[in-house]
């Protein structure tokens, strides 16, 4: 059994519906297809001196001589990216796309305005996003995202109204506003019970949203049914039942979703274990892979400090070296430069709906 590939996640970054997180501003998911003796083989190739039976990136990273094992083992892995996948998130710039899917493509929805159609809602999002990193506009941003994550959360009248009243009351730059009316538009147009009746239970977690993502991508190149190991520790597991029947094999064929954003059913994710990282290498070698890339992007997003060499090291192989699904904010628009010209699929919404009904 040792020789029998499975597929390897494990997450970092993962603070629930709390996105604003300052300490963990990007959540990521590592995955690694590999047999539990390559896996072995790795462990000890790279990381031979360290005592601990566990490997765990945020123990290792403390150590200059560790941080060079973790780039040399990232390296290695480079050099094979086709076992190596990632899914990344900007957790702040996800929380603005948010505000996009509850608030504003609802209401497209009800005028007949399709806002997933050519990744509206993605130009949408980028343009609010790079519009509130203005400077004379960023206390405002700053303050809203804050609002409306509060709002989602904790779903009372206090919390509505700090999210909706400084929108009409804050004098904004005039290109912001153009981005801003939609919100004022949903305020006048529906009722605070209609709007809270319309969220899903906890619509700012992305964990499961991401990991089905990934998974589905190595659907694409893994031939045949499929099995993974997750780490316990993860809120994943909690999600099991949900997880299982999403990813099942024997679910009927259908592609849903838009463009480059298409999702093919069946998975064909056999059988999901949620296990001890302890006992398995390659669950430690993917926390290791989450790590680095959480402390890569972090960096990233913190403007690139020259007080990082461990950071700035990592980005001279992170993200680009490997696949995956990254959220991230670009000054894209265009369908062109979104990569999202292309037919539309079945609902992908309706369809997971379906799926997990009765669980």
């Amino acid at each position: 059994m040792k020789n029998l590939k499975r597929l390897y996640i494990d997450e970092c970054g993962n603070t629930g519906e709390d996105l604003l997180n300052e300490d963990q501003p990007v959540f990521v998911l590592a995955s690694a297809y590999l047999s539990e003796e390559h896996s072995l083989e790795l462990k000890h190739r790279f990381f031979s001196k360290i005592n601990a039976k566990e490997l765990k990136h945020k123990s290792l990273s403390k150590y200059t001589s560790q941080q060079s094992m973790i780039v040399n083992f990232i390296g290695a892995m480079a050099n094979e990216p086709e076992v190596v996948k990632f899914a990344v998130a900007h957790k702040r710039y996800v929380l603005t796309t948010k505000i996009v899917d509850v608030i504003i493509e609802p209401m497209m929805f009800e005028d007949n305005v399709d806002f997933y159609q050519d990744g509206l809602n993605i130009a949408f999002s980028n343009m609010l996003y790079l519009l509130g990193q203005q400077k004379t506009d960023k206390k405002f941003f700053d303050g809203m995202l804050y609002a409306f994550q509060k709002m989602i959360i904790d779903r009372t009248y206090p919390a509505y109204e700090s999210f909706f009243k400084p929108l009409f009351e804050t004098k904004i730059s005039k290109n912001l506003e153009e981005y801003i009316f939609p919100l004022k538009l949903h305020h006048h147009r529906y009722s605070l019970p209609d709007f809270f009746n319309s969220l899903s239970e906890k619509p700012l977690e992305i964990a499961f949203a991401e990991a089905l993502v990934l998974v589905a991508k190595w659907s694409e190149s893994i031939n045949g049914n499929f099995s993974l190991i997750h780490d316990n520790s993860s809120t994943m597991a909690k999600n099991k039942k949900a997880w299982d029947k999403v990813l099942h094999p024997d679910i009927d064929p259908v592609i849903v979703g838009y463009d480059k954003r298409l999702m093919t059913f069946p998975i064909r994710g056999e059988k999901t274990d949620f296990e001890n990282s302890m006992n398995f290498a390659g669950l430690q070698l993917v926390d290791i892979l989450a790590g680095a890339m959480a402390r890569c992007m972090k960096w990233n997003i913190n403007g690139r400090p020259d007080n990082d060499d461990y950071a700035k090291e990592l980005s001279t192989i992170l993200p680009e070296s490997f696949g995956g699904h990254i959220l991230w904010p670009t000054d894209r628009v265009t369908p062109e430069d979104l990569g999202t010209v292309g037919p539309k699929a079945g609902d992908a919404i309706q369809h997971f709906v379906d799926l997990i009904k009765g669980i």
